[in-house]
């Protein structure tokens, strides 16, 4: 009876999916703490922070952003579909591997020569020469993570739609024990590039769970260009729009980055620390909501169940709500409390407290509205349409651009998280506008 009740509320796998994201955000908060204390709010971590930020937006754009709204949908109406069934599924989903792993690649290795010039657009702060090969140095380092995650991410679909979310939600928590384990281990050695040799670590543990997720599956790994199929040319489709669109929450925070460096050293890093404490119940509850929900949903949508994708998107939309805005109420009273008590001593002193406390209260308010993004984004990819995510995302940058520079002359740095406050709104305005229009075409006509 409590299992019915509680599935009328949430996805299965939700809690689950949420409780390893407790976790993985807990070795985040072990990670931070050791950060802060190893290295404090200056020049070194701002530097590791920004040169996470041009090899992750390159990911982004060219295998996460494509690859995470269309293929599910896809894989699972080529295995449960009568042409080709699960045969058809594991040929598409090896090829889509193969040219996730070949693209990054050869990116990262363009973006590991041309390193010493983006000093310039993602750090205008870094003046001495010294700031600007550091940032060089780590940044190359960090160019070999994202061929590994290229990997792991197309695993990591996968496992989502045969809904296998152990495996899932384990690599998060194993790529930030990397993270930890360089730290603590060559940080006394190589200063801030044991952590970047950490993250390297992490992102080979990342893949390493999921590859024995997979193992347990019926899907095998291997090297496949079946490009020439209808399901590549309806992947393609649908992965063009994303693409486009997906720079937008790096170059979001590439911004943030940009305006943080100049209110002096040691913002950046305020900035991503509270930004990592807002973003635990939005991983909590609203992604993890999203991610249990997409295959159903997906499903739904597939077999013409216009009734039941209603059901399970309003219940999901419901539930992310109350939950998410509770969040968001305890963090911002407990803001200054949990960032002393987590993050405060060491090299992480008063005034560092006080910044990074103000900015997460501030940054709470975003909460709701960007979980609530998660699941409407999902309720479009399930119904094969990438387009109105892509224009809620850009309609949303604009506001955060607009807001940032109109307030931080006054604000200063606190300028950061009310401007993705109202982006954030933005983007859920336009969604929950538009998706009765997608779920009115569900069992009328072909997804498009």
């Amino acid at each position: 009876m409590a299992r019915t009740r509680l599935d009328r509320l949430l996805p299965r796998g939700a809690i689950l999916l949420a409780v390893l994201t407790f976790g993985g955000y807990a070795m985040g908060l072990v990670r931070d703490r050791i950060f802060a204390r190893t290295f404090g709010a200056g020049t070194e971590l701002d530097a590791y922070n920004a040169a996470f930020v041009l090899p992750e937006l390159a990911l982004d754009v060219l295998v996460a952003g494509g690859l995470t709204a269309p293929f599910v949908p896809i894989f699972l109406g080529l295995r449960d579909g009568a042409d080709g069934g699960e045969s058809a599924a594991h040929e598409f989903g090896q090829t889509i591997l193969t040219l996730a792993v070949v693209v990054m690649a050869a990116a990262s290795a363009v973006l590991f020569v041309l390193a010493p010039f983006t000093v310039s657009v993602i750090a205008p702060g870094f003046e001495s020469t010294a700031d600007r090969d550091l940032y060089t140095g780590l940044f190359r380092v960090m160019c070999v993570t994202p061929v590994i995650f290229a990997a792991s991410i197309t695993l990591g679909e996968v496992l989502v739609a045969d809904r296998r979310f152990l495996f899932y939600g384990l690599a998060p928590l194993l790529y930030n024990g990397g993270i930890v384990a360089g730290t603590l281990l060559l940080a006394g050695s190589l200063g801030i590039y044991g952590a970047a040799v950490g993250a390297v670590l992490g992102a080979m543990l990342h893949l390493g769970i999921r590859v024995a997720g997979i193992g347990r599956t019926r899907f095998s790994i291997r090297a496949r260009l079946a490009v020439r199929t209808s399901a590549v040319r309806e992947f393609i489709r649908l992965m063009l729009p994303k693409m486009a669109s997906h720079p937008v929450d790096p170059l979001t925070f590439l911004y943030f980055t940009a305006t943080a460096t100049r209110f002096g050293a040691g913002n950046v890093s305020a900035v991503s620390f509270a930004r990592n404490f807002q973003s635990v119940p939005v991983s909590l509850i609203g992604v993890s909501i999203a991610v249990a929900a997409f295959p159903i949903l997906s499903a739904a949508a597939a077999s013409g169940d216009r009734p039941g994708f209603v059901r399970i998107l309003a219940t999901n939309l419901a539930t992310t709500a109350v939950l998410s805005g509770s969040a968001a109420v305890g963090l911002f009273v407990l803001s200054r409390v949990a960032i002393s008590v987590l993050l405060g001593g060491g090299a992480f002193d008063t005034e560092d407290v006080t910044l990074t406390a103000g900015l997460l209260a501030a940054f709470t308010l975003s909460i709701p509205l960007e979980s609530l993004t998660q699941l409407l984004a999902r309720a479009f990819y399930a119904t094969h349409n990438t387009l109105i995510p892509v224009l809620s995302s850009v309609a949303g940058l604009v506001v955060i651009v607009v807001v940032g520079e109109a307030l931080a002359p006054t604000v200063g740095v606190t300028a950061i998280p009310i401007a993705f406050t109202a982006g954030s709104l933005t983007k859920v305005a336009i969604l929950a506008v538009l998706v009765r229009s997608r779920i009115g075409r569900i069992g009328v006509s072909p997804p498009r």
